[in-house]
């Protein structure tokens, strides 16, 4: 009996052995020693696993695509090249800031010398989706620049913004710290680091499917603690109402409750507004902002010769990612 069992125990063996595996879902073959059949001994089926994948070398080039050691990253001689995205970046390392950016005028607010105070842009930008490999965009957007320029003999004041964004469903607030900006025909330059200045993407980058609505309001102030009192209150009930809370930024899940926050506390600032531009980016659009785009914000109140004027500019810069998408032939 002893010798029966022995000479089954090396039939099974060598069976395992010569049995190739089942075909990897995206290239060519994949070994896996794991067992489906439910063998009644366990231990038996166990041991033979061991010894098939200990013998077995994985070497890149065999035909074969060994998971979890080969992937089309690693071997797309055996696994097949990746899926690709050809409009926008990888989203590996897309969080980062980009190196480099490009503008994108037709979103310029003042479009051949025309100061649009509501509009849209970005409807020439959109692509059908059966014309890319991608899938929904992934999107940041932040303030990276606010240059000032005031009239003759005004003195010093200082400058906070409240910046918000919506696509019909999900909504986020930026609150800018009020800061310190020169008079007298001066021009003072603010450079926003990316914690201080992000305006959509706060938590993590968005995957946006609709049209984006942006309006950005900015206030000239001599009272600097009325105002941060103000920006305090916007901020605690935001904190309260936000699905993730920043030193700057709130993201909430409805616009409804956005409109509530902003609209009872700003009624309440009685410093000079010196911009109010409300932008709706098509969504269409969005795929192209991925690949780092800027445009600019301005808004001109006033004679700069003379007192009580400003020239207001902000540089809003989006980048972003998309990843590949499924085809199913």
């Amino acid at each position: 009996m002893k010798l029966v069992s022995a000479t089954i125990g090396s039939v099974a063996l060598l069976l395992a052995v010569a049995l190739p595996g089942c075909a990897a879902s995206n290239g060519g073959s994949s070994r896996d020693g794991s067992r489906s059949d439910g063998g009644a001994n366990d231990e038996v089926d166990a041991g033979t696993t061991e010894e098939v994948d200990a013998a077995r070398t994985v070497r890149c080039g065999d035909l074969f695509c060994d998971r979890p050691a080969e992937t089309c990253e690693t071997c797309p001689l055996d696994c097949n090249e990746c899926p690709t995205c050809d409009m926008a970046p990888t989203c590996t390392g897309a969080l980062a800031v980009p190196t480099s950016t490009e503008p994108l005028a037709v979103c310029d607010n003042t479009l051949e010398g025309t100061a649009r105070t509501n509009y849209a842009c970005g409807e020439e930008l959109g692509v059908a989706p059966n014309e890319t490999t991608c899938a929904d965009p992934q999107l940041r957007i932040r303030i990276r620049e606010i240059v000032i320029e005031r009239g003759f003999f005004d003195v010093q004041r200082n400058l906070f913004c409240v910046i918000s964004a919506e696509d019909g469903a999900h909504s986020e607030l930026l609150l800018t710290t009020p800061r310190p900006v020169a008079g007298n025909r001066n021009v003072t330059t603010l450079n926003l680091r990316p914690g201080e200045g992000t305006l959509w993407g706060q938590g993590d980058l968005y995957r946006s499917i609709s049209n984006l609505t942006i309006t950005y309001a900015c206030f000239l102030t001599s009272d600097t603690e009325s105002a941060q009192g103000i920006l305090d209150a916007i901020a605690d009930r935001a904190a309260e109402a936000s699905e993730h809370a920043g030193e700057y930024g709130y993201v909430f899940g409805a616009v409804a409750v956005l409109g509530t926050i902003i609209g009872s506390s700003l009624g309440a600032v009685s410093d000079d507004q010196i911009l109010d531009v409300q932008q709706t980016i098509d969504a269409g659009a969005l795929l192209e902002m991925t690949n780092g785009r800027t445009w600019e914000i301005r808004q001109q109140i006033g004679n700069l010769s003379l007192s009580g004027a400003s020239d207001l500019r902000l540089v809003v810069e989006s980048w972003g990612c998309a990843e590949p998408r499924a085809i199913f032939e």
